[in-house]
């Protein structure tokens, strides 16, 4: 049986896609490809459930309201009920088979085949398959064009190989920006797995360390997505993994960077001993730049946590210094997405900074500017968690100013935030702000807001996201 865990890590996934494939169609209703790609995306993603189940979740329904349906497809049909209750409609889902009537039924309801609810097996040879709908014409001939083009290269690993996985890791680093975390996971678990396998080719030097670069840069990406679903420890290993490949790579960017995401893990498991100094040794590998600007800021942050008021504002302004001075990177600024370290983030951390110093009014004029910089850039450079945390940490500003209306109105956009977006970061602090709201008159209703807001349930990892997968 699957665990209740496991049950909501599966609910959240399938939500995942599901409203992602939703949202590209600007409102029009799924057509019967696009919800048999979903149920094929939730099976990927989830693979412990039942491709019966992943089509049932793939439309959006729960048992109750997929047995309604199946009844009234029979009142449709002409066809007799049978009686179907939820206790056989689950022991489905957890892996038995329907008689062959009910097969029947279940594949006209889902519009499909008993191969694809995973009633039955298919035995032609593997080229032959059709598991599930119609692929993307277009897609299918790049893929093939460009597989073909790798194959026909005279080196083992040739140039187009390579530019080709440095694009899709490109790709997926700046959809991290604005697409939910946890399906984009996948995509990269299987671009690691390419590089992986093109590192264990006859390569030249030149290649491989292009190639540990960018398994280094999917090990970052992977971090994040840990920190963002709350698991730590994967996080520290999958960031100690991207400063490995950063160092056999002969890569300072992404050595420095690599630094960077372990102090974040430090910082919020509140060891700021140890985020001060993976800060101070990042800064050895990258102190110039956006990338030095970001790692002056940690060190920042972990001096305003231990008390060290004048090493903080020592680090604000040499951030603001290291962001004048240097010069783009490739990670940081020619890969950039969710590696770049852009004004609307730097005065975001400036602010966070100001509030753990005790400055509030400069924590809300920070705030405010981050925010303000954030509305001013295209959506592709809008970071929805970065921007989101801004205004969370707004409003404990507000809150420490004693100005609950300032804090309600800071708090409002978030409260819309669909539950994918709701990183764990999140709920933490606004956990904080929701404690200091009960202490103040009036801060009642905005308290259960926000404490409704945290109900209702953050991404939760795959059960595949462990610490054995980080390598």
């Amino acid at each position: 049986m699957t665990s209740r865990a496991g049950e909501r890590s599966v609910l959240t996934c399938a939500t995942i896609i599901r409203d992602r494939a939703l949202a590209d169609l600007r409102g029009a209703p799924p057509s019967i490809e696009v919800v048999h790609r979903i149920a094929e995306e939730v099976h990927a993603c989830c693979p412990q459930a039942s491709r019966f189940k992943c089509f049932r979740l793939a439309h959006g329904w729960t048992v109750e309201e997929a047995i309604e349906r199946f009844h009234a497809m029979c009142d449709r049909a002409g066809a007799r009920r049978r009686g179907l209750t939820e206790r056989s409609w689950r022991e489905w889902e957890a892996g038995a088979r329907p008689d062959r009537e009910y097969t029947d039924l279940l594949c006209r309801l889902f519009e499909t085949g008993p191969v694809q609810l995973g009633f039955a097996r298919d035995y032609s040879p593997e080229h032959l398959r059709t598991t599930g709908p119609a692929p993307d014409p277009i897609a299918v001939a790049a893929d093939e064009a460009g597989e073909h083009a790798e194959r026909a290269e005279a080196s083992e690993l040739g140039a187009s190989a390579l530019e080709r996985l440095r694009a899709e890791v490109v790709w997926v680093s700046r959809r991290y920006v604005w697409e939910s975390p946890l399906p984009l996971f996948v995509e990269m678990r299987a671009l690691q797995e390419r590089t992986r396998r093109a590192l264990d080719r006859r390569i030249h030097p030149g290649q491989a360390g292009e190639l540990y670069f960018l398994t280094g840069a999917l090990c970052g990406l992977m971090a994040n997505v840990s920190m963002d679903l709350g698991r730590r420890v994967p996080a520290d290993t999958l960031a100690r993994a991207a400063w490995t490949y950063g160092r056999v790579a002969g890569h300072n960017a992404m050595m420095g960077w690599a630094r960077g995401m372990q102090a974040s893990v430090a910082l919020w498991d509140k060891r700021f001993h140890d985020a001060a100094g993976y800060a101070e040794d990042g800064l050895t590998h990258l102190s110039r730049g956006a990338g030095g600007a970001r790692l002056h800021m940690i060190r920042a942050r972990a001096s305003a946590m231990l008390g060290r008021g004048a090493e903080a504002v020592e680090a604000l302004a040499r951030a603001d210094d290291a962001r004048a001075e240097g010069e783009g990177d490739e990670l940081h600024d020619e890969m950039a997405g969710e590696f770049a370290f852009l004004p609307a983030k730097h005065r975001y951390y400036a602010s966070v900074t100001r509030l753990h110093l005790g400055d509030a009014p400069r924590a809300i004029e920070e705030g405010r500017s981050s925010l303000a910089l954030y509305a001013a850039d295209d959506e592709q450079n809008r970071s929805y968690g970065c921007e989101s945390m801004a205004r969370a940490h707004l409003v404990i500003a507000h809150l420490m100013e004693g100005d609950p209306e300032g804090a309600d109105h800071a708090v409002a956009p978030l409260l819309a935030l669909p539950p994918e977006r709701r990183i764990s970061s999140l709920a933490v602090t606004l956990g904080t702000g929701r404690a200091l709201l009960a202490d103040h008159p009036g801060g009642e209703r905005t308290a259960r807001r926000i404490e409704s807001f945290c109900a209702v349930g953050l991404p939760q990892a795959a059960p595949e996201l462990t610490e054995g997968n980080a390598r």
